[in-house]
């Protein structure tokens, strides 16, 4: 199950890209990409805290 979750997400996010390359055409590519990371980044790590702490609360 993991694996097909890696697969959608690489996948949402090469759509995503798509979309905000689009939008954002008249911007520095460069702070935008930069933006998108920080975004993605700070997701995954509420999500990982997330999952945290729902395995420390069945404990």
């Amino acid at each position: 199950m993991k694996k097909k979750m890696g697969i959608y997400r690489t996948a949402c996010y090469k759509v995503e890209d798509v979309f905000i390359k689009m939008l954002t055409r008249k911007q520095n590519s460069d702070e935008v990409r930069e933006k998108v990371e920080a975004y993605r980044t700070q997701k995954e790590i509420k999500k990982q805290r997330g999952k945290q702490e729902e395995y420390i609360s069945k404990e």
